[in-house]
C-alpha cells in the first residue's frame, strides 16, 4: 500500500517541478537568447522498480526526473545596433567572469569605459586573442566575426581587421548548467565552430526559443494531471481507512 502512496506523491512532485520549469519558460519568454528548460521524467516501469525496491540501475528514486535545456536556436530580430550581434548558426560566445569562463547567446553587448567589448553586466566578451578592444567610431562585424575598424578602408595597406569573436561549440548532449545572465557552464571540450558554419549577424538579437502556445498546452496537461494525481491520492486514502474500519469491526 505504501508503495502506491509513493508512486502518486512522487508523480505529484514532478508535476509541481514541471509547473515551475514551464512557469520559468513562460516568464523568459521575452528575454533575449533564453533556452527553454524542459523537465523529463523517470520511466513508470523505473518509478514502480525504485518504489517497490525492486530497483532499476541507474534510476534512484532520489531523482526521478531531470531538466535540460532545449539547444534549438529562437529567431532573429533586428535592432540595427551594431553592437547586438546573433548567431544565426551553431556555436555559443565566450565570456569570462570571475566564477570561470561563460557561455552565451545573448549578444547585446556594450563596450565599456576600458574600451573593451563586454556583456550588459560588464564580463568581457572574448576573442581568438584574448580580450577585444574595440576600435573607435562604429564598429563592422562581418559574418565570420571578424571585428573590422571602419577608419581603415578596404584594401589599405594594413590590416582592416583588429579582432576576431571566440564563438565555440560543443558535442551534442554536453552538460549545461545556468548560471543566470543569459550565460552557461557547459563541461566539455569548446572546439571553434568552423568558418563555413560561423553565421554572426550584426544588428540583429536572438529571441528566446519558447513558444507560449507550446508551453501553455504543457501548463494545462500538467494540471491536469496534477489533478488526477491527486484523487487517486484521496482515493487512496478512503480505501485505507474503509479497510481499517472494517477490521476494527470484525475484532
Amino acid at each position: 500500500m505504501n508503495e502506491i502512496l509513493s508512486l502518486v506523491l512522487g508523480s505529484m512532485q514532478s508535476d509541481v517541478t514541471r509547473l515551475e520549469r514551464t512557469g520559468m519558460n513562460i516568464a523568459n519568454a521575452g528575454t533575449v537568447g533564453y533556452k527553454r528548460e524542459i523537465v523529463s521524467a523517470m520511466p513508470f516501469a523505473a518509478r514502480v522498480g525504485a518504489a517497490t525496491g525492486a530497483g532499476v540501475p541507474g534510476t534512484p528514486e532520489s531523482t526521478p526526473m531531470s531538466v535540460r535545456f532545449d539547444p534549438r536556436p529562437g529567431t532573429l530580430k533586428s535592432t540595427g545596433l551594431s553592437l547586438d550581434l546573433a548567431l544565426g548558426g551553431p556555436g555559443w560566445f565566450e565570456v569570462t567572469t570571475d566564477q570561470g569562463v561563460n557561455y552565451t547567446r545573448q549578444g547585446n553587448f556594450r563596450v565599456d569605459s576600458r574600451g573593451r567589448l563586454v556583456t550588459q553586466q560588464g564580463h568581457p566578451v572574448m576573442g581568438t586573442a584574448g580580450e577585444i578592444q574595440m576600435p573607435a567610431g562604429q564598429p563592422v562585424i562581418d559574418a565570420s566575426g571578424r571585428i573590422l575598424d571602419p577608419a581603415v578602408p578596404a584594401g589599405a595597406g594594413r590590416a582592416q581587421a583588429v579582432a576576431q569573436l571566440k564563438v565555440v561549440q560543443f558535442e551534442g548532449g554536453a552538460p549545461m548548467d545556468r548560471v543566470g545572465e543569459g550565460r552557461f557552464r557547459i563541461e566539455g571540450d569548446a572546439a571553434a565552430v568552423p568558418e563555413g558554419a560561423l553565421q554572426v549577424q550584426q544588428g540583429f538579437l536572438e529571441n528566446s526559443n519558447v513558444s507560449h502556445m507550446h508551453e501553455m498546452v504543457r501548463l494545462m496537461e500538467t494540471m491536469r494531471h496534477m489533478e488526477t494525481m491527486q484523487k487517486v491520492a484521496i482515493g487512496y486514502d478512503d480505501m485505507l481507512a474503509t479497510s481499517i474500519r472494517k477490521l476494527g469491526e470484525g475484532s
